[in-house]
């Protein structure tokens, strides 16, 4: 492969796997940094990209804020098949670098390799912006809607691709395909609409057409069709069905959650629609009306696992740490009817249980035995760390949290939490870095402004930490007004 890019060097990248593209970096470092540079340059020339990575580490931990630094060890890490260390270090370099038009063409297409085609869209979306002629962009965007089934918004990228460039034959291929799988979707709504002529009181064939138009995304003509349904039969319990899927693939969470109070006043012995009607009075932020929907699910089928991982959320959600713990420890002690997910995550909110309750003890010796059954468990890490947070052991807090980004990269909590002990014992450079690495994870972190607030405020940083008191102010009256 062409060398990765080195302060200095005008030559132009290349495409890696998934799409991604070396980053160019004019410009002089440090000696240092450049030593550890060309040995990176040279181990990736050589393919030996783990190598490469140790090698650009050393560069990042020289020069923390250097974003191409961190480009290049990201672009190694995806080499290695690293995608989600990857993904995590693209979102620092964009954050170090808003400008870094590259880091969003790999960010955005690894995304769409692990199925975020929704964080994938708004990567590509945000690198339009920076260059707004590009039309692999509008390619990749077009890929992107076609991945998703939006078949309509895939044209029209594909044809702004070649208003841009007549001759790009990805751009050419993706629209035929889109025009393709269009077609077949109209011809079997045409066909859906003979058979409701055939028989118009058949309530179940308007079912399907708002099925066919839920898969388009056209969700007007979906909650038209179900509506139609709703005249035919206005008790009618399928319709009714219909009228929550609807809302549900819309994300209307009110008229979700108002549907299923109507579905279970007609099927009040239905504890599927129970349990539904809890989790949207749950996303309501409704918890008192979440958990008695839960109760009620559970009176109804006894042996259901999921609806009492819903109930024990939903109480640890409302401070109500008791009747969680019961739950939990019931879960537990039922392990071996579990499956190995619900019984790491019984064992994880046992422990989330215990720390929540304050006694944090018990909470270590759960999350430890988490770990013993399942080793490199994210959440097991995570409440250790948080118990030996809270018993003040920081150097085993420190470690573990490190252990839970190891295992999990992509969680923007467990960086926040890091940065916080951090700051604690007065690391304050390392505690910046993993403070702004939540924040790149996930901009609208509140809590990880807030952090980074105290450690700009340890540091004697007045006006940054001002700055980011402020940011926190902005999203927190931003969330209020929505």
């Amino acid at each position: 492969m062409d060398e990765m890019k080195t302060p200095g060097n005008n030559e132009t990248g290349v495409n890696s796997p998934g799409g991604a593209k070396s980053a160019k970096t004019p410009g002089a470092g440090s000696a240092e940094e450049q030593k550890w540079t060309d040995r990176g340059n040279a181990a990736a020339r050589e393919g030996d990209y783990e190598r490469a990575a140790v090698a650009f580490e050393h560069v990042v931990s020289l020069c923390p804020d250097d974003a191409r630094a961190r480009y290049n060890l990201a672009l190694a890490q995806q080499y290695l098949g690293d995608s989600e260390i990857a993904i995590a270090g693209y979102r620092r370099a964009i954050d170090l670098d808003p400008q870094l038009l590259d880091a969003y063409i790999n960010l955005g297409n690894l995304y769409n390799e692990i199925g975020l085609h929704e964080d994938a869209l708004e990567t590509f979306q945000e690198a339009l912006e920076l260059d707004p002629e590009n039309d692999d962009l509008y390619t990749n965007v077009g890929d992107t809607y076609r991945q998703m089934h939006l078949y309509q918004d895939a044209v029209q990228a594909y044809r702004q691709a070649l208003f841009l460039n007549a001759d790009n034959a990805m751009a050419k291929d993706g629209l035929q395909d889109a025009r393709t799988r269009i077609d077949d979707q109209l011809h079997r709504i045409m066909e859906q609409e003979k058979r409701i002529d055939a028989d118009p009181r058949d309530a179940s064939r308007y079912a399907e057409l708002a099925h066919l138009y839920l898969d388009m995304r056209r969700y007007n003509e979906a909650l038209s069709v179900t509506n139609q349904m709703l005249a035919i039969d206005p008790n009618g319990r399928a319709a009714y069905d219909m009228l929550a899927t609807v809302y549900e693939q819309m994300g209307e969470r009110d008229q979700a959650a108002d549907t299923y109070a109507t579905i279970v006043s007609l099927a009040p012995d239905d504890a599927e629609a129970w349990e539904h009607l809890g989790t949207w009075r749950s996303i309501q932020g409704d918890t008192a009306e979440a958990i008695d929907a839960y109760q009620h699910a559970i009176q109804l089928e006894p042996n259901s696992i999921p609806v009492r991982f819903s109930l024990a959320e939903t109480y640890l959600e409302a401070e109500r740490y008791e009747d969680a713990l019961t739950i939990y420890r019931y879960l537990v002690e039922r392990g071996d009817e579990l499956q190995s997910d619900d019984l790491a995550a019984a064992y994880a909110g046992l422990a989330d249980t215990y720390n929540s309750l304050g006694r944090y003890d018990e909470a270590v010796e759960t999350a430890q035995k988490l770990l013993e059954l399942f080793p490199d468990d994210p959440e097991g890490y995570y409440q250790l760390a948080t118990a030996y947070d809270a018993l003040g052991k920081y150097d085993e807090a420190i470690e573990n949290y490190e252990n839970a980004i190891e295992s999990d990269p992509l969680n923007a909590d467990y960086y926040n939490d890091l940065a916080d002990t951090l700051r604690e014992v007065k690391r304050y450079d390392e505690a910046l870095d993993a403070a702004q690495q939540a924040i790149a994870m996930d901009p609208s972190l509140i809590v990880a402004y807030e952090t980074l607030t105290q450690i700009y405020e340890a540091m004697g940083r007045t006006q940054d930490a001002q700055d980011a008191r402020e940011q926190a102010n902005a999203l927190r009256s931003a969330g209020e007004l929505a």
